[in-house]
C-alpha cells in the first residue's frame, strides 16, 4: 500500500474545506432547515403566520404558568392501606359480577346449543 493512498483521503478533505471556506460561527445556519428557511424568505415564498383570532386571544390567561407533568413530591402520601385495597377488590368483584349477570341475558345469535 503506498503512502499515497493513505494520504489521498487527507488532501481531498484539506480541499474541499478550503474550497467552501470557513464560515464564522454567528452567521451559519443552524441546520440545513434554517438554510432552506433563508432561502424562502429571500424568496419571499414563505407568508407571515395569520393574526390570531380574538376568540382565541380572548381565551387565553395573560399569566401562563408553567406545570411540569412529574410525581408527586411525596409519594407516601398516595399509597392505600390494606383495608382500602381489599375494599376496591371488593367493588371490583361486584362490578364483575354484575356485568356476568348482564352478559348472560344476552343470547348469541349462534351460540352452540349445550
Amino acid at each position: 500500500m503506498s503512502s499515497f493512498s493513505l494520504l489521498r483521503p487527507a488532501l481531498t478533505c484539506a480541499f474541499l474545506a478550503g474550497f467552501a471556506g470557513v464560515a464564522p460561527a454567528q452567521e451559519a445556519p443552524a441546520s440545513g432547515g434554517a438554510w432552506i428557511g433563508r432561502l424562502f424568505d429571500a424568496a419571499k415564498l414563505r407568508s407571515a403566520p395569520a393574526p390570531t383570532p380574538d376568540f382565541v386571544h380572548d381565551s387565553r390567561s395573560e399569566h401562563l404558568e408553567y406545570r411540569a407533568f412529574d410525581a408527586p413530591a411525596d409519594r407516601k402520601a398516595g399509597r392505600k392501606t390494606a383495608a382500602e385495597l381489599r375494599a376496591d377488590g371488593a367493588g371490583l368483584d361486584a362490578a364483575l359480577a354484575e356485568n356476568r349477570r348482564k352478559a348472560a341475558r344476552v343470547a348469541t345469535p349462534d351460540a352452540p346449543k349445550k
